[in-house]
C-alpha cells in the first residue's frame, strides 16, 4: 500500500492488570495477532503498559522490575508481527528509572525513547519515581545483550518518507513539547503513549491538542490512553484513542471500557509531504530546533490493503450548515466591499435559470438583505436564444420575479444572427464560434448595462469551469468582479440548495433548477455538458487532490479505480482529459476576474495559481 502513499495505523489500549507484566504481554499480543490482519503498519500501545501504570512505589522493587524485563523478553520472542509496535515501560540505567516508550519490529528492540516532562501535580507523582529523558546524557544503553539506542530518536524507513518519532503523556500538554523538535526535524508521524485519567471535558482538550499538533507539523499525531481496567482506585483512566492527520480527525474513540480495543486509520504520507513541501515553517526554521539522531526501520509491504473509511468522493464539500452559512457571507461581503470601494451600489448579472447564475443571484440577494440594500439594486438579465430551452428560461423569469430584483429579459438572437452573418459564418453548422458569439454577445451586452446603470458585472463562472476552461474567452470568462469562482460545481449545487431555507417563495424553481442536468445550451436545449467534459464529480475530485494533495496522474488513476470504481482505460482517459484541459486553458486563468478564496485551495493566478499561458503538460 505504501507504493501509493498511504500506511496504517492503530491506537490501541489493551486490558491491564496492574502488576502482572506477564499477563499484560500475553493480553498485548492476542491484540496483535487481531491486528495484524487488517494490514496494519504501526500499533501504539499506552504508557507503561508492560507492568501498568499505577505500580506507584513498586518501581523500586527488584522483583517487579526483573517481572517487567522478563515480560519484554516474552514479548519479543513471540511477537509475530512483522511491522512497528510502540509500547510503553520502565528501564532502569545507573540505578536511575526512565519512563520510555520501546520502538519494536520483530523480535528486535530498533529504539528507546524517555519521557521528557514528568508531571508531578494533582493525582501524578512521577517525579517521585522516574528523571526527565532531557537530563539523561545517555545515546545507548545495553538490553538483553544488544546495544539500543536511547534518547531523542526518530525512526527512518529506508527511503526517508516514512518518518516517526514518540512523545509520552505528559510531553503533549507541555509549553514546548517533544513533538515540535520531532516534526521540525522531518517526523511525519508522532505517537504518544499516554495514561490520562478521564475527568469532565478532558477528552475534548486532548483532542483539540492531537488536532493542533497535526495542523501545525502538518503530519499525523497518533493518541492512546490506558482503559479504564489499569485501575479505579483513585482515578478512571480514559481509554481514548486519537488519530489526527494535518488538523482533521481521522477517529477519536472516547468511550470507557474495560477490554482490549483499538482504532484503525489511514495515514495519507504522500500527501503530507506535498503540503509541507508548500509550507513556509519547515524553510524557515534555521536550527530552532536541535537535531534527532536517526534509526532504520524497514516499512514492511501490504497486498491486501482497504481503506478503514469509506474514500471521500466529494472532498471539497461542507460537513457543517455553519460552513455554509460562511460561504454565504464571505459571497455577500466580497461584493459589498467592492462596491464599497468604487462607491455604487448596483450589480448587473445574466441569469440563465442554471446552477451557477441562480447561486450567483440568490447571494446576491442575500447580500442586499444583510447590508440594507435595495433588491431593485440586483439588475438581472436573461438573454435567451434560439436554443434556450423554455425550462430554464422560465425558471430564470420565475426567480427574478420572485425575488423582486431589477428584471430585463433580452432576447439575442437578432443580434447573434446579425454577428454571424456580417463575419459570413454559416449558422446551420453550429460549431464553436457560432456558440461562442451567443457568450460573448452576453458579455457584451451586461458590460452596456452596466455602464448605462453605474454598476458593475458579476460574473458566475464556478471553480470547476474555471479549472476546465469550460468557458468562452472573453464571453462568460470575463466580468468585473467573480463570485463563483471559489467554488466547484459539486459544492455550488449544495450551496443552492441550503439557499432554499432563506427563499421558501422559490424552493419549487430552485430545486427544479438542481435536477436539470448542467447545460450551456449553446447549441440546443439537449446539450450536456457532463457528456462532453466527464462528470463534475470525478472532475471535483481529481481538481482536489492534484491541487490541494499533490498527487501525481499514477495515483489518482488508482484513486479513481478505488473510489468511482472505474476501469483503468476510464480512470486514465479522465485523468487525461483533466491535465490536458487544465494546463491548456491557463490563458483563460491569467485574465479571469477577481474573486475571493472560499474553500482551502484558489485558482487564482494572482495567489495559489502561477503558471505561465504558455506552460505544458508534464509527459511520463
Amino acid at each position: 500500500m505504501y507504493a501509493h502513499g498511504f500506511v496504517k495505523v492503530a491506537a490501541c489500549s489493551p486490558k491491564t492488570k496492574t502488576g502482572d507484566a506477564h499477563a499484560n504481554v500475553v493480553e498485548m499480543l492476542h491484540c496483535l495477532e487481531s491486528i495484524k490482519t487488517k494490514s496494519v503498519d504501526f500499533v501504539l500501545f499506552p504508557e507503561l503498559c508492560i507492568c501498568g501504570y499505577s505500580i506507584g512505589d513498586l518501581v523500586f522493587q527488584k522483583y517487579l522490575y526483573r517481572d517487567n524485563l522478563n515480560a519484554i523478553e516474552v514479548f519479543l520472542l513471540n511477537n509475530t508481527y512483522s511491522g512497528i509496535v510502540i509500547l510503553g515501560t520502565y528501564l532502569f540505567v545507573n540505578d536511575v528509572a526512565y519512563n520510555c516508550a520501546l520502538v519494536i519490529q520483530g523480535k528486535t528492540i530498533l529504539g528507546i525513547v524517555p519521557k521528557v516532562y514528568l508531571p508531578h501535580a494533582y493525582e501524578f507523582y512521577e517525579t517521585r519515581w522516574f528523571a526527565s529523558g532531557d537530563m539523561a546524557d545517555i545515546d545507548f544503553i545495553e538490553l538483553f545483550g544488544s546495544t539500543i539506542p536511547f534518547g531523542k530518536l526518530i525512526f527512518s524507513n529506508e527511503d526517508e518518507q516514512v518518518k516517526f518519532g514518540i512523545e509520552i503523556c505528559e510531553d503533549y500538554w507541555s509549553m514546548a513539547s517533544p513533538h515540535e523538535a520531532l516534526f521540525a526535524n522531518g517526523a511525519m508521524m508522532v505517537f504518544n503513549c499516554s495514561a490520562s485519567p478521564e475527568e469532565i471535558g478532558k477528552g475534548d482538550k486532548r483532542l483539540l491538542l492531537a488536532r493542533n499538533a497535526s495542523f501545525k507539523g502538518t503530519g499525523a499525531y497518533i493518541y492512546t490512553s490506558n482503559n479504564c481496567s489499569e485501575s479505579t482506585s483513585e482515578v478512571v483512566f480514559s481509554n481514548q484513542k486519537i488519530i489526527c492527520e494535518n488538523g482533521d480527525v481521522l477517529d477519536n474513540y472516547n468511550h470507557l471500557n474495560l477490554e482490549s480495543d483499538w482504532i484503525v486509520a489511514d495515514i495519507d504520507i504522500q500527501k503530507l509531504h506535498y503540503i509541507r513541501r508548500r509550507k513556509s515553517w519547515p524553510k524557515n526554521l534555521n536550527g530552532a530546533f536541535e537535531p534527532y539522531s536517526m534509526v532504520q526501520y524497514k516499512l514492511e509491504p501490504s497486498f491486501d490493503f482497504t481503506f478503514e473509511k469509506p474514500f471521500n468522493l466529494n472532498p471539497f464539500m461542507p460537513v457543517h450548515d455553519e460552513d455554509f452559512e460562511r460561504i454565504i457571507e464571505m459571497q455577500a461581503v466580497s461584493v459589498k466591499k467592492r462596491l464599497d470601494y468604487i462607491g455604487i451600489h448596483q450589480v448587473v448579472i445574466g441569469v440563465s435559470g442554471g446552477l451557477d447564475s441562480t447561486l450567483a443571484l440568490l447571494s446576491l440577494c442575500r447580500m442586499v438583505d444583510l447590508y440594507g440594500m435595495k433588491r431593485e439594486d440586483i439588475l438581472a438579465v436573461t438573454l435567451p436564444s434560439s436554443n434556450t430551452s423554455q425550462k430554464t428560461y422560465q425558471n430564470a423569469i420565475t426567480l427574478m420575479k420572485a425575488l423582486k430584483v431589477k428584471m430585463v429579459d433580452y432576447p439575442i438572437e437578432e443580434d447573434v444572427l446579425r454577428q454571424a452573418k456580417g463575419i459570413g459564418l454559416d449558422v446551420s453548422k453550429k460549431d464553436t464560434t457560432y456558440e461562442n458569439i451567443q457568450a460573448r454577445f452576453r458579455t457584451y451586452t451586461l458590460m452596456n448595462l452596466a455602464n448605462m446603470n453605474g454598476a458593475i458585472v458579476i460574473g458566475t463562472s464556478d471553480m470547476s469551469e474555471v479549472a476546465l476552461g469550460w468557458s468562452t474567452f472573453n464571453g462568460d470568462q470575463m466580468a468585473m468582479y467573480g463570485i463563483n469562482a471559489g467554488l466547484p460545481k459539486t459544492v455550488v449545487r449544495e450551496v443552492v440548495r441550503y439557499h432554499q431555507k432563506y427563499y421558501p417563495e422559490v424552493k419549487n424553481e430552485i430545486q427544479d433548477i438542481i435536477d436539470t442536468p448542467i447545460s450551456p445550451e449553446l447549441t440546443s436545449a439537449h446539450q450536456k455538458t457532463e457528456q462532453i467534459i466527464g462528470k463534475y464529480e470525478i472532475n471535483d475530485f481529481i481538481l482536489y487532490h492534484f491541487w490541494v494533495n499533490g498527487d501525481c496522474e499514477e495515483r489518482l488513476i488508482w484513486l479513481l479505480q478505488v473510489g468511482f470504481k472505474l476501469s483503468d482505460v476510464e480512470a486514465k482517459n479522465y485523468v487525461d482529459h483533466f491535465f490536458k484541459k487544465f494546463y491548456s486553458q491557463q490563458y483563460k486563468r491569467l485574465t479571469m476576474p477577481e474573486s475571493v478564496k472560499i474553500l482551502e485551495m484558489s485558482l487564482s493566478p494572482r495567489t495559489e495559481t502561477r503558471l505561465n499561458g504558455d506552460i505544458y503538460k508534464p509527459t511520463k
